[in-house]
């Protein structure tokens, strides 16, 4: 893929002109290059950060926002079969779920949308997830961060129960914790004692890039 083609890709996700980023990235699955499917990648995680940023300053709305991480959610699962080469680095693992109580999971989407464009592989546990469930997944992946997404204020009450499981299991210290949603604030966060809080998918993928990287 050439740079004028990633500018390209990338000018046609900021257009939200979903054929033009589509019949990009299928030519570029059709050569089953795994160089060129990367640099895709890189073009569909460069376009999400511009989309992130007008997000953030209010040049975007949700709308905007939801619909450019379902046109990167397909172009990803178009060049998905050449990235499962096991050669293929990724930022690490991150699981996520929304809290028991709460069924509500477009926040956590619209994440695992930008997450996953961003290098990160992404364990989605799902809605209503018990904190067994979480403990449970956290202890078999080994993730560089844990996500706990809640829109409901009376399900709340459920993110401090996970982090004290983790403390009684004996691998709080080694995690990352974030959490995220209208329910929450970022007070409410260091109150209950997770890392950071994510105003946006945007930020918490920025977040857990620079856990990742060691920053």
């Amino acid at each position: 893929m050439s740079a004028q083609e990633m500018e390209k890709l990338k000018e046609a996700l900021l257009d939200l002109n979903k054929a033009g980023v589509l019949e990009v990235v299928s030519a570029t699955a059709t050569t089953a290059d795994l160089q060129a499917a990367k640099l895709a990648v890189e073009a569909i995680a460069g376009a999400l950060q511009v989309v992130g940023k007008r997000f953030q300053e209010g040049e975007w709305f949700l709308d905007e926002l939801v619909y450019s991480g379902e046109i990167a959610k397909q172009a990803m699962e178009k060049l998905s079969p050449i990235l499962c080469d096991e050669t293929q680095p990724t930022q690490g693992c991150v699981v996520i779920g929304t809290v028991f109580g709460d069924l509500h999971d477009l926040g956590k989407d619209i994440f695992i949308n930008f997450a996953t464009s961003a290098g990160f592989k992404v364990i989605d546990l799902g809605v209503n997830v018990s904190v067994e469930a979480f403990t449970k997944a956290v202890l078999e992946h080994q993730p560089v961060a844990l996500g706990i997404s809640c829109l409901l204020t009376p399900a709340a009450g459920g993110i401090p129960q996970v982090i004290q499981d983790l403390v009684e299991k004996g691998v709080r210290e080694s995690l990352k914790i974030i959490v995220g949603g209208a329910a929450l604030t970022e007070k409410f966060s260091l109150e209950v004692g997770a890392d950071a809080f994510a105003p946006d998918a945007v930020t918490g993928t920025d977040i857990i890039r620079a856990w990742s990287e060691g920053q």
